[in-house]
């Protein structure tokens, strides 16, 4: 492989980390707010509970089935969270591996390759990595959908 692909192939790999580091970090920031989303709604539920328990004494059995069914969709929701950040940390991990193997990539590049032409070439590589992800995730939203009508 001549040097320059060396380098093209460095930075692809690089900026794919960055946008996989990118998602998961959204993923992240969106789990955060839904597990706050749940705890707050969670405290109402309960706090609606035992108002309609003092004022309506018929209807007590039915809200205690919805707080306790609140709180296995919460325990499920915990459940699913903790999935989420353990395959974060999965991936965080192989972001980590791939960053290094890059690192060490880029470091056989000679310095003469890592400058002028080569170097716009990287980042024309990089470009159309970035639209080819895009495209795949319109793509699998697309797929999605098509699953969802059905």
């Amino acid at each position: 492989m001549s040097d320059t692909w060396a380098a093209v192939l460095a930075i692809s790999v690089a900026v794919m980390a960055l946008v996989q580091v990118g998602y998961l970090v959204g993923l992240a920031i969106a789990g955060r707010k839904l597990m706050a989303a749940v705890a707050t709604t969670q405290q109402q539920v309960e706090a609606l509970a035992a108002d309609v328990k003092i004022r309506v004494g018929a209807v007590t059995d039915r809200v205690n089935a919805v707080a306790d069914d609140v709180r296995t969709v919460t325990t499920r929701v915990q459940q699913v969270a903790t999935s989420v950040a353990d395959g974060v940390n999965r991936v965080e991990e192989q972001v980590r591996t791939a960053g290094a193997k890059v690192h060490a990539t880029v470091n056989q590049v000679p310095p003469g390759v890592m400058k002028g032409v080569p170097a716009g070439l990287a980042i024309l590589a990089a470009l159309r990595t970035v639209q080819r992800v895009r495209q795949r995730m319109k793509d699998d939203r697309a797929a999605d959908d098509v699953y969802a009508a059905t």
